[in-house]
């Protein structure tokens, strides 16, 4: 210990001018519009996958089904 105790002193928070508070807010607010912006951005990638994969299956059903018609033509099967 030193000449002066600090114990029982509470550290007294900074003075906060209404600036500061409205530049604070300013930067949650852009926050949570970048993080709506980026969940919105995951939905259309998730949903354009599905869509993909949706129309790669009719593609090899299409295949298949294109492989089928020309092998009764040529009478293999």
């Amino acid at each position: 210990m030193g000449l002066i105790s600090a114990r029982g002193r509470l550290a007294q928070p900074p003075h906060e001018w209404a600036l500061g508070r409205t530049v604070r807010a300013a930067i949650q607010i852009t926050g949570r519009d970048v993080a709506a912006g980026l969940r919105a951005a995951r939905r259309a990638g998730i949903a354009a996958t599905n869509d993909a994969r949706v129309v790669a299956v009719l593609l090899v059903v299409a295949a298949a089904a294109l492989g089928l018609e020309m092998a009764a033509s040529f009478h293999v099967i």
